[in-house]
């Protein structure tokens, strides 16, 4: 008898693509210990986005490793909904002395030219760092992002009810050399049922979208809602005619705990090179679409909102 040709086998045999989880206290660490790793020699860059913030509280997730290991560095702009600025981007690869590039999915949204910016750095032969420290779930749940980087870097309080917790996720099976950092609570990631966790932040973010229908000319929303495959971190708008500090106070004396991410950038990103990320960091309002949310409460802050917009156009 003739053996059949097996087309289909029945279970799969290849080895899979594998990635390695290293419980860190936090995604700065988790940063520091990769940075180290790489072994930047003087005249060698890391390449920024040019929106980082700073706070006197927190200091800055991602300049203060850069600042701790004394590396040379380079920002590349952005535009004002925080798109890459493919053009910018190049020239400072074609400058020839980069050697990491560090891709930041804020508010946990994928760049359309995500895929494009990593194939140029892995043209130049540049490591790849994903900071997910708002886009985790978009990663885990969504897979929209953290698959082309040579690393990713998980901030676990950003986006579950946790006091700390970071984790590198490395796209291979084999470790860095040393031990990771300690990793305080990092194990309940695996805890949450992040899925239903994404479900409900997709489900909020697109009330909210609805909501803001009828605030057009005082809020413009950085982005449209999120692609299936995305999870917001929070819902990030710029007020356009508002004073927007007055518009944060008013919202949290409300009651209603909105954020302003990055309203204050290092002093390194000067308002002269980087004009429309100083525009963004002077109007940027966070709004909250996180899990413990319900409708009616989106319904009250929106109409919060809408007062103070009223009552603050500068």
């Amino acid at each position: 008898m003739i053996a059949k040709k097996v087309v289909i086998s029945k279970a799969a045999t290849r080895q899979a693509p594998g990635r390695s989880f290293e419980p860190h206290r936090n995604a700065r660490g988790a940063l520091l210990r990769y940075l180290r790793e790489c072994r930047l020699k003087r005249g060698e860059t890391i390449l920024l986005p040019a929106y980082v913030g700073w706070s006197p509280r927190e200091g800055s997730g991602i300049f203060d490793p850069v600042r701790e290991l004394e590396l040379d560095y380079a920002f590349y702009r952005l535009d004002e909904s925080l798109g890459i600025d493919m053009g910018s981007l190049r020239g400072a690869i074609a400058r020839g002395n980069a050697r990491v590039l560090l891709l930041v999915h804020y508010f946990g949204h994928v760049d359309p030219a995500y895929a494009e910016a990593v194939s140029l750095a892995r043209g130049a032969c540049l490591r790849i760092i994903e900071d997910e420290a708002h886009a985790m779930l978009s990663d885990l749940v969504g897979a929209a992002c953290g698959r082309l980087g040579d690393v990713c870097l998980y901030s676990l309080h950003k986006l579950l009810p946790m006091n700390s917790g970071g984790m590198l996720v490395r796209n291979t099976l084999e470790a860095g050399p040393g031990q990771p950092g300690p990793g305080e609570n990092s194990g309940a990631l695996w805890r949450h049922d992040l899925a239903a966790i994404a479900a409900s932040r997709r489900r909020n973010a697109q009330h909210l979208y609805g909501l803001l229908d009828g605030m057009e000319g005082d809020v413009e929303p950085l982005w449209g809602p999120p692609a299936e495959s995305e999870v917001p971190q929070t819902l990030p708008v710029r007020l356009l005619r508002a004073n927007r500090d007055a518009v944060y106070h008013g919202l949290n004396r409300a009651g209603f705990g909105v954020v302003s991410l990055y309203h204050t950038l290092i002093e390194p990103i000067a308002p002269t090179a980087f004009p429309d990320s100083h525009r963004l960091a002077r109007r940027i309002l966070n709004l909250p679409v996180h899990q413990d949310i319900l409708p009616e409460q989106l319904d009250a802050m929106a109409a919060c909102l809408k007062k103070s917009l009223a009552e603050n156009r500068s």
